[in-house]
This record gives C-alpha cells, structure tokens and sequence, in this order.
C-alpha cells in the first residue's frame, strides 16, 4: 500500500491543533482564578514551612530565683537578673510570655556560707515549652551567702522632721506597740538596734498631737516586718522656765514658828504661767513628820494647782521653833 504524505501531515497537524488548544485551555482558560490559587497555595506552604523553621533569642532580665534549704535565705545583695538565649521552634518561642519568666537554681543541699554558685544549662531551669531549650546563659556564676533566718524583737525608735513652733516643747512621746518583731538574714538582723519610724512632721504643732498609722521605716528588702503600723502620741507645750521668788512666806502646818520665814524659791512652768504670778501668791508650807522631818511644799492659787514645779529654796533647810 502506497503511503500518503498529505494524509499523514494532515493529521499531525490536527493533532498539533488539539495540543495546543488543550493547553490554551489549562493556562488560559479561568486564568485568574488560577492565580489566586497559586498565590493562597504558596502563601500557605510558605507559613507552615515558615512556621516549624527552628530560631534562637535572647531574652534579657529574667528573674533570678533560688530554690533553698530550709529556715535559709540569702543574706548578701547579689544580680537578681540573668539573660537567657534560647532556642527551638519559632512558631512556640513567640507564644512565650517573657515577663512570667523565672530562672530557677535548687541550692537546697547546700551549707551555709558564700557559694560561688555557676549559671550553665543543666543548673538552671526554665518553664520551657516542648523542643524549645536554653542555650547559654549571662552571667554565667553568681556569689551568694546562704545564712539563718531568724526572727528579733527590737524597740521603736520615732524619727521626726521640722520643728515645733518658738516657744514650744515636745515633753513626751508615746508608742503603741513599743516594740516590734522582724525578721531576715541573721548577720542583717543583728545590725538592727530599733526599728525607726517613717518620719513625723512637728512644723506647725502647739498642742497634743497622735500620729497614727505610722509605717516602720527598714529600708532593706531582705528584711521583713513583722507587725502593723504602730501610733505615735505626742505630748506638746508651751516651752518651760525657771524663775526665782524672793520674799516668800514659810509657814508651819503645825503652827510653830519657822526660821527662816521667808525665803527665795525657783518655781518650773510655761512661761506664761508667770506673766501675772506674785511673790504674795506664793507660800512654802513645811510639814513636819512623825519621825521630825520637815519637807517644804509649795502652795499656789487654785488655778495654778499641779502647774508650777518647786525646784528649789534658799535658804535648801528649815528649822522649826518650839514654842
């Protein structure tokens, strides 16, 4: 059989028309949709593969923290901060809330003393999320000074601040608790002698004045309080002087003759209390004992009763005339 060129170059080129339109209708036809497609399919592929990439970071100012012996604390001042560099999955390392974490020592068979205490990653443990590990860590040693925690009663010292106004005094001072327990370090707690007040202003104050809830002013924070706030009562007045009487009249409860029978006295009060006292409103009464002692004592108007303060006479001794 005679073969055909014509034929068979016909049907080539049918078959080269078909090919061609079947791939005109898959990269053409609907082409935009297409493209979505491709963009949403890479788009996914890039964040899952993204996703599961392992990553490292440095995480700065951890808290540093100490897992103890019992009844111990660490008594010295030491970096309580560490930086860490992790790594691991970076789809997990960034569900990592950085402020919650705490890197943690186990100190807890330890002995007292200094201890120079090393930083590595099989010391230090970090609430970690699965196939995310710690990789070095800085500082890499810390000095700590593990001690006995104890408890110590001391007194109440108020502390103050300004001035009373001129012409006033503060006479008395009051507090309630006196004393108060703390606690802490041993060789810290020892240092302590009282336990001072935050400070109480006197600028302005003539009266009686009560401060209460006064805070214990221990400015260390390895040193614990033990108790509440505490009142301080204050007792205010008018500034006191001495002043000195002549011509005061003796006077014998009994009725006999003293000798002398006037004297010079030196009375202690305010100051005003003397602005418009008299030497005629003074008396020194003697009172004379079962056993012959004779004790002076000052008699005042009535409203000056428990105000003035004998201090002293002259002549300092009294006889008494028998009659």
């Amino acid at each position: 059989m005679a073969f055909n060129f014509d034929n068979e170059a016909n049907r080539f080129s049918r078959i080269q028309q078909d090919i061609q339109g079947w791939l005109r209708e898959i990269f053409l036809k609907d082409w935009g949709l297409k493209l979505i497609a491709l963009v949403v399919t890479l788009a996914l592929w890039f964040g899952v593969t993204g996703q599961r990439t392992n990553t490292t970071k440095t995480i700065s100012k951890i808290k540093l923290d100490f897992s103890l012996p019992p009844d111990t604390v660490i008594g010295n001042d030491y970096r309580g901060e560490v930086n860490i560099k992790i790594s691991g999955d970076k789809s997990e390392i960034a569900k990592l809330d950085e402020r919650s974490l705490v890197a943690t020592v186990d100190v807890s068979g330890f002995q007292e003393g200094e201890k120079l205490i090393q930083l590595t990653t099989k010391t230090v443990s970090l609430d970690l999320p699965t196939g995310v590990k710690i990789e070095a860590i800085t500082p890499n040693a810390v000095l700590i000074r593990l001690e006995p925690h104890i408890e110590k009663e001391i007194e109440i010292e108020p502390q103050f601040v300004g001035k009373l106004p001129d012409g006033y005094e503060l006479r008395e001072v009051k507090i309630t608790p006196s004393s108060i327990k703390i606690s802490g370090p041993e060789s810290r707690i020892k240092a302590f002698e009282k336990a001072p007040t935050a400070k109480i202003s006197l600028d302005g104050l003539k009266t009686d004045y009560s401060a209460t809830q006064v805070a214990i002013d221990i400015r260390d924070d390895k040193i614990s309080v033990m108790g509440t706030d505490v009142i301080v009562q204050l007792k205010i007045g008018e500034q006191k002087i001495e002043k000195t009487f002549d011509n005061i009249a003796i006077i014998v409860n009994s009725g006999e003759q003293p000798h002398p029978e006037k004297a010079s006295v030196t009375l202690y009060a305010e100051k005003s209390l003397f602005e418009k006292l008299r030497p005629e409103d003074i008396q020194i009464v003697l009172e004379v004992g079962g056993d012959g002692s004779i004790t002076p004592r000052l008699v005042v108007p009535q409203n000056l009763e428990g105000k003035l303060e004998l201090r002293s006479t002259k002549p300092s001794g009294f006889t008494i005339i028998k009659q």
